[in-house]
């Protein structure tokens, strides 16, 4: 059974799977025709059994309109983003404080490939509304892309996209009182979270959702986060690349831990 989310955008037609065009891949045109992408973090086993916090790696998967799962065996990724970042930031910080610079690029299994755009973030010893982190977003030869913000919010999970003006393009914003945030279970259902895309003018224009990395992966703690994200109608590449940064960002914030969080959770 294929997955619908909750929002639909009355305009939007389904597509399937199969029928998904995977002939482009170059650059920011890699992404400007996808209607969703399903981002796929690879899992990291070595991790649950308490060794130290490796670099996340991520696979971007174009998706039919509804963001359904895509078919890993026989679709190829567009993009593969890697982090770069220290070792003890990694194994000591919260994953809202470190810094870290994450390549996005275009992928190919057989050789390393150029990078099409890249996000940095430098370490903000976050505390309330003081020093909010901030993630630039950067084509690969220099040109900005704009910004994710990390807003104070009492109630709600979240972030702001800005473009290359540091003027507000989207609203990102998810209920603190979803499964994930409030307990630690396997099943599938308590792993899964919504979050608002909202423009500028206040309107919902479509959605992301942090989906479950199996039953498996949760009981045994596997660090794993897959997001489905739906990008609104008529966005342009910059602002998709943008939702992309975004989608990660949240994964940084809010699902990433290090072995000393985890440490404290056990205790």
């Amino acid at each position: 059974m294929q997955y619908q989310p909750a929002y639909q955008s009355p305009q939007q037609h389904y597509i399937n799977p199969g029928q998904i065009d995977t002939s482009f891949n170059s650059g920011l045109e890699a992404i400007s025709r996808c209607p969703s992408i399903y981002i796929k973090q690879r899992p990291d086993y070595l991790e649950s059994l308490g060794f130290c916090e490796k670099k996340n790696v991520y696979y971007v998967y174009q998706s039919d309109t509804m963001g359904n799962k895509p078919d890993f065996k026989h679709q190829a990724p567009i993009f593969k983003c890697k982090e770069d970042s220290s070792c003890w930031q990694r194994n000591f910080l919260p994953g809202a404080c470190r810094a870290f610079d994450l390549k996005v690029k275009q992928y190919d299994q057989k050789q390393e490939t150029n990078t099409v755009f890249r996000l940095s973030r430098e370490f903000k010893c976050t505390f309330l509304c003081l020093a909010r982190p901030i993630m630039e977003v950067q084509l690969q030869n220099g040109g900005k892309l704009g910004y994710i913000c990390y807003p104070f919010m009492c109630c709600d999970k979240g972030v702001e996209i800005r473009d290359e003006n540091n003027s507000l393009l989207y609203s990102v914003k998810g209920s603190c009182c979803q499964w994930p945030f409030l307990v630690k279970l396997p099943c599938e259902a308590c792993q899964r979270a919504r979050f608002d895309i909202i423009d500028s003018q206040g309107q919902k224009i479509s959605e992301l959702w942090k989906e479950s990395a199996g039953f498996c992966n949760a009981l045994c703690n596997v660090d794993a986060t897959n997001f489905r994200l739906m990008f609104p109608q008529q966005s342009t590449s910059r602002q998709k690349a943008l939702l992309l940064a975004a989608a990660l960002f949240i994964d940084f914030n809010y699902f990433e831990e290090s072995p000393q969080d985890q440490n404290n959770d056990s205790l």
